[in-house]
């Protein structure tokens, strides 16, 4: 039973045995039960995180005492100071996977503690004997050499490490003109490692911070290894996605789980209303489709129809979890926010063909206002206070956003802003009132 039902259920146990339908005896055996299993989750998970924490400081002051020196050292001795730390590291990681392989904590800081030691000998080898080159190198060397560990030693920090070099290399490798497909296949190292934590803990912190790091590594990873000699393309891409964020993190969790287990859904809603906002601009649809396709630039060309592909898949890919998965009436909320997919699949081509880029800037500010809305009625009807604020954020950004864009004097603008507010504060309270009288009721 994950933590937040099993504070749930703690939370009824006097309204239970008030009713009579357990006994005292009862309840203090389940609070016994549940209170000690929930301790023991937490110190754990405590203990685990202070041990990453360790890992990484003692990492840090290592290098930074051997920096101090450094260039008082000969190459013999610069070369052996560089791989010691690994050395001893690898030492430390052999004695865990013997001895407290099956501990969290000693796991994740000693794999912790070996991805700092790879790249402080990386690093410190290539300036010694000037192998490395450039930063580009190393960060793709890092990332390959940290590859299968997340798997071999079951480590959810050393994952997100490998996925935050990974996308460092790929940013750095696009400044220099350099392609980067090959981001996609070295990241898909991280797949055993998923499957590994989600058959061990599901519904667990770990398995929640995990799907944040792949959550935001695509975000960064599709918008950098986009070749856009199609302008525009993005725009497809980017909706799929974040609509197919939306979807399979509705069909992944449960009702009962907190915000932050359910990485998916946050981010796919939240990078909608950032791209949407941006797309209520007209500068976004100037100039797109295949009538501007880019010819005086140097393109790779496998990977401009990689850009086509996801265009063209991503979007699929949503509207068939939406069919196939979502039921109209438990997902209504997230199939409101999967609107942008029959929009843009729409206007996009109308945009292309017609370069009437104010097309596109209506809809997506009618579509804004429209999703606003209708997610706070949904809030309303379903008493969800955090689903109305949601409505209401997006409805007042745009709002605020459009008057910052218009011509309107300081006046006016500051008039609607304390109208926007108001309506925050009397929303709020009244459901608020609502929310309580409800579980009096119930009571």
């Amino acid at each position: 039973m994950g933590h937040l039902s099993i504070r749930w259920l703690l939370s009824e146990l006097p309204n239970l045995e008030k009713d009579g339908v357990i006994d005292g005896a009862a309840a203090a055996r389940i609070r016994a039960h549940y209170g000690e299993s929930a301790a023991f989750s937490s110190s754990r998970l405590a203990v685990a995180v202070f041990a990453v924490f360790g890992a990484l400081l003692i990492g840090s002051g290592v290098i930074l005492l051997v920096a101090h020196n450094w260039e008082h050292l000969g190459r013999g001795t610069r070369a052996a100071i560089s791989m010691t730390p690994l050395l001893v590291s690898q030492i430390f990681v052999g004695w865990v996977v013997l001895k407290r392989f099956g501990s969290t904590a000693w796991r994740e800081g000693s794999a912790t503690l070996l991805a700092l030691a790879v790249a402080a000998a990386l690093a410190l080898v290539d300036q010694t004997y000037h192998t490395g080159g450039d930063l580009e190198s190393f960060l793709w060397r890092w990332a390959l050499l940290l590859a299968p560990l997340p798997w071999l030693l079951n480590s959810t920090a050393v994952a997100m490490i490998f996925l935050a070099a990974l996308t460092w290399w790929a940013g750095a490798a696009k400044v220099e003109g350099s392609e980067v497909l090959w981001l996609w296949p070295v990241a898909a190292a991280v797949v055993p490692h998923v499957i590994q934590v989600l058959r061990s803990d599901r519904r667990g912190l770990r398995a929640a911070n995990l799907q944040w790091a792949i959550a935001l590594f695509v975000c960064v990873a599709a918008g950098v290894s986009l070749e856009n000699r199609v302008p525009g393309l993005w725009i497809v891409v980017y909706v799929g996605l974040f609509a197919l964020m939306i979807t399979l993190g509705a069909v992944n969790r449960r009702d009962e789980e907190g915000l932050w287990r359910r990485p998916l859904e946050a981010v796919g809603i939240t990078g909608s209303v950032v791209l949407w906002l941006i797309l209520s601009f007209d500068e976004p649809w100037r100039h797109i489709g295949w009538q501007h396709v880019r010819t005086t630039e140097s393109f790779h060309e496998v990977a401009s129809w990689v850009d086509v592909l996801l265009a063209v898949g991503l979007p699929l890919a949503a509207i068939a979890v939406m069919a196939l998965l979502l039921d109209r009436r438990r997902h209504r909320f997230q199939l409101l926010w999967c609107l942008s997919v029959p929009l843009v699949a729409v206007v996009w081509p109308v945009v292309a063909a017609t370069d009437s880029e104010w097309i596109g800037a209506v809809a997506l500010n009618l579509l804004l206002f429209g999703v606003g809305i209708a997610t706070i009625g949904t809030g309303l009807k379903t008493q969800s206070l955090a689903t109305v604020n949601l409505g209401m954020v997006v409805v007042a950004t745009l709002v605020v956003v459009r008057f910052f864009d218009s011509g309107f004097g300081f006046i006016l603008k500051g008039l609607a802003f304390i109208l926007v507010g108001i309506g925050f504060l009397v929303t709020n309270f009244v459901l608020s009132r609502r929310l309580r009288a409800t579980v009096v009721e119930d009571r």
